[in-house]
């Protein structure tokens, strides 16, 4: 066991002591409670058109001998999520479920978060099984999310899968002016199953720490991942509001031994790098009750232009090649080793939003851009919604995608898009 993780597991165990003995002196007697069940959730309909380019490698690999003769396809698809809550005294189970419908064949539903909890004492709590995560303040990127799934930059909020984990959360407030509260997370990291007997290799048990202090009204974090043949993580982040109505915060991450992907002489090679990547972002609130979201954010392991320029010719030179081979093994190079939604190095993130603009009641109005520094490359997609009822939303949500041909926005496969959604709660 090496050095680095029997650190980890000696904090795990100081962190469950502290809780042993904090009962002592934290634990009050509670009211008796009724049990509690609670089940909501909804249902979105959604219809997509979008333009196809024809020119794009991505799309050459995604429809390679298929019969695609229009220029515009569409798509249907129903998602369905539901949460389920039990609470019961100290004692808490949650769960959150996704099921997709895209055509007719059997469907199976995904748990995004499926945990129980239990409060040991006022000040600790401790959660087993699958829980989604938020670390990091960024809204867009979050370099500092050890924990999290990835973020998709199109769609900040959609709901992303947990991670299977046990968790203890220590918090404690303090009356005095400039250390406000406390909090540690510590988590063990399961691994996931590496074969069809569904098991894994104990050894690659991970961990991740994260350290919460509210000083002087600033929210800082400091955390740390380690997992076995994983780069070793470290990072920090604040946020406070500099005014009443504006928020500023930032985010850094230095990974050790990070992987960095790349094409040369049309193979995939890996590079083994330090290095850090940061986020910085500013939210703004004015009179009109309109909401701006600004983000800067550098990815370390990011392709640079001549590499992104690299790596289209690998796939375009595989479907030249007309080699069935080499198409499949450039698709699963898109959807693994190239998969992640910030491919390049620099990004400058906007958004603004308008609730009921023009005074039109129940009508949200937003729109927001994701400009590639690197290639000068972007998107922009504004977004409409309609809430005529409580439980029943309808949005338009329409993508357009600017570049040269050579770059990531001009290289999608597609154009532009549009998709409208029918939201059912319940």
């Amino acid at each position: 066991m090496t050095r680095f993780k029997k650190i980890y597991l000696t904090a795990f165990f100081c962190l469950a002591v502290t809780g042993v003995f904090a009962q002592d002196y934290d634990f009050d007697i509670p009211e008796e409670e009724e049990s509690r069940l609670e089940f909501n959730g909804n249902l979105d309909a959604k219809w997509g058109l979008l333009q196809i380019r024809e020119t794009s490698p991505f799309y050459g690999i995604q429809f390679y001998n298929m019969p695609v003769k229009d220029d515009y396809l569409s798509q249907y698809r129903l998602d369905f999520y539901l949460d389920g809550v039990y609470r019961y005294k100290q004692i808490g189970v949650f769960m959150k479920t996704f099921s997709q419908y895209v055509k007719e064949e059997p469907i199976s539903a995904s748990f995004f978060e499926l945990y129980g909890s239990v409060s040991l004492s006022p000040r600790l709590q401790m959660s087993i099984g699958k829980r989604r995560f938020n670390w990091g303040t960024g809204y867009a990127f979050n370099p500092v999310g050890y924990a999290n799934a990835e973020k998709d930059p199109e769609n900040p909020d959609l709901a992303l899968a947990g991670r299977t984990s046990v968790y203890f959360n220590y918090n404690r407030s303090f009356t005095s002016g400039f250390l406000q509260n406390f909090s540690i997370s510590a988590l063990l990291l399961p691994p996931e199953a590496e074969s069809v007997q569904k098991y894994a290799s104990a050894d690659k048990i991970g961990a991740a720490l994260k350290l919460y202090f509210l000083l002087n009204d600033i929210d800082i974090d400091l955390m740390t991942s380690y997992t076995k043949n994983e780069p070793k993580k470290l990072g920090l982040d604040f946020s406070t509001n500099v005014m009443e109505n504006i928020e500023i915060h930032a985010e850094y991450s230095y990974l050790f031994d990070e992987n960095k992907y790349f094409i040369e002489d049309t193979s995939v090679y890996r590079l083994k790098q330090n290095g850090g990547s940061y986020l910085m972002g500013i939210r703004y609130l004015n009179r009109f009750n309109t909401t701006v979201i600004a983000e800067y954010y550098h990815n370390n392991s990011g392709l640079t232009k001549n590499e992104f320029n690299s790596y289209l010719n690998y796939l375009q030179n595989s479907i030249d090649a007309g080699i069935p081979e080499l198409v499949n093994a450039a698709k699963m190079n898109i959807s693994t080793t190239f998969r992640s939604k910030t491919l390049m190095r620099d990004y400058l993130y906007a958004k603004i939003i308008q609730p009921e603009p023009f005074s039109l009641l129940y009508v949200n109005a937003s729109i927001f851009s994701i400009f590639n520094l690197t290639d000068n490359s972007f998107l922009i997609s504004p977004q409409f919604g309609y809430k005529p009822y409580t439980n029943f939303e309808i949005m338009l949500w329409p993508f357009f995608f600017f570049g040269a041909k050579d770059s990531e926005y001009g290289s999608k496969q597609f154009r532009k898009k549009i998709e409208l959604w029918m939201r059912f709660f319940f």
